[in-house]
């Protein structure tokens, strides 16, 4: 509808500019009569506007025309007579303003003024006959298309209609079934919510009866530990007696080292704490206690100043164990040899992880320092440093020994790195077992 629109309004245009140009052709043969009669100027300025106004109209007329080749010929063939009347009326124009009237009258009495506005005249006719055929066949062309369509729409309607039909059978079909799987369900999930409930009321009461052992274990765990301390705290007690009933030096050193490592063993058992799998500890817990334990071991008479920093880490228990033991040999030993006729000392203790993630225990006093004695090499190849040694190497690294950053005691480090494996292959073994489900 908009097209057809659009194409009536376009060969209005057309007729219109056509009609236009036939006028100002007239009007530029009246106003060249009129002035040879009464050489009147009007008349020329009437003529000058024609010729002004035809121009403007032709060049309007190619731009409406440029998309039809046929009927942009005939305006080409419109452009070319009015051109040759303009050049023949003109002439005689000019003739009278040159006081030639006579010859410019004879001119006018000729027959080419005549022919040009009879070949004029049958060009547009011929030019809107041209138009008019076009517009009506575009119009049968699209009430054509207008009577398809119509019949088109019907036919889907139709066929709509027939659809609706069919899936208005098959949504009842559907709703019935529906609905019989709805009973079904119903009665299915209430014999599923029957059996939910007594497995739930089953699971609750296994679930009871593994807390109770949960914590029946951990009662046991936990008086084992505390038990196996205070059986190697009394084979302490044991070798301190021993000691004191020792005249020989020799008997004695070998004694109080035996009951220190001992006593660090049996206070790492007692102040451990299971975690809620009974497998893990937190180490900076246990390392706290450890520290204390040893702090109350020392007695008034010393000022062994401790600081510490510890990473809240959780770890197998056996491994905070073996760590408790070593941090308590390596505080021992400084003790013993870092403060030569001093009360007074520091001594630094850390575990944290470093730039690649792997827990670093270290140990570090402001003592003399480990190299300051030529020849004594009791602090770092006596028996409690093998000991030690063979301890770290658990853990994948030989401690290093070396001089303290801010003085000039003794650091003492040791890099945990087995940890760090251990967690990677088990995280491993986690997403294979989860993808293997």
């Amino acid at each position: 509808m908009n097209n057809q629109i659009v194409d009536i309004s376009h060969n209005y245009a057309l007729r219109q500019q056509v009609d236009k140009v036939s006028r100002l052709a007239n009007n530029i043969e009246m106003s060249r009569r009129g002035y040879l009669l009464t050489l009147d100027d009007n008349y020329l300025d009437l003529y000058r506007r024609s010729i002004l106004t035809v121009d403007q109209t032709l060049a309007d007329l190619v731009v409406l025309t440029k998309q039809n080749p046929q009927q942009d010929a005939r305006v080409k063939q419109i452009r070319a007579l009015v051109e040759r009347q303009q050049e023949e009326v003109g002439e005689t124009v000019n003739l009278a303003a040159a006081g030639r009237v006579n010859e410019a009258v004879k001119k006018v009495r000729g027959d080419e003024g005549k022919v040009l506005m009879d070949q004029l005249a049958d060009t547009v006719t011929q030019f809107i006959d041209a138009e008019e055929q076009q517009l009506a066949e575009r119009n049968e062309r699209i009430n054509h298309m207008r009577y398809w369509m119509t019949a088109t729409s019907i036919v889907a309607l139709a066929s709509a209609v027939v659809l609706g039909l069919l899936l208005f059978t098959r949504v009842q079909r559907y709703a019935r079934l529906l609905f019989e799987g709805q009973s079904v369900l119903r009665s299915e999930k209430e014999l599923l919510e029957q059996r939910v409930r007594e497995r739930t009321a089953e699971l609750g009461q296994e679930r009871s009866i593994a807390e109770r052992e949960r914590k029946r274990v951990e009662v046991l765990l936990q008086d084992t530990n505390h038990r196996i301390g205070n059986s190697l705290a009394t084979v302490s007690s044991l070798l301190g007696l021993q000691m004191r009933q020792t005249q020989d030096e020799n008997a004695r050193a070998a004694l109080v080292a035996a009951r220190d490592r001992v006593q660090t063993v049996s206070t790492a058992h007692r102040r451990l704490r299971l975690g809620e799998d009974m497998e893990t500890a937190r180490v900076d817990e246990f390392l706290q206690s450890v520290i204390g334990d040893i702090r109350s071991a020392i007695g008034h008479d010393r000022d062994i100043r401790f600081e510490t920093d510890f990473s809240p880490l959780d770890l197998k228990a056996r491994d905070v164990t073996t760590i408790g033991i070593v941090l308590g040999e390596l505080i021992t030993n400084a003790i013993k040899h870092a403060f030569p006729g001093r009360k007074q000392g520091r001594i630094s203790v850390s575990l944290k992880p470093d730039m690649e993630n792997v827990p670093v225990l270290v140990v570090e006093d402001d003592g003399v320092g480990w190299q300051r004695k030529a020849g004594d090499d009791k602090r770092v190849n006596g028996l409690g440093m093998i000991v030690v040694e063979q301890l770290c190497l658990q853990f994948g690294e030989k401690p290093v020994y070396g001089q303290a950053e801010n003085s000039c005691g003794t650091r003492v480090t040791v890099r945990l790195s087995s940890l760090v494996e251990e967690q990677q292959d088990e995280t491993a073994s986690e997403a294979e077992d989860a993808a293997a489900k």
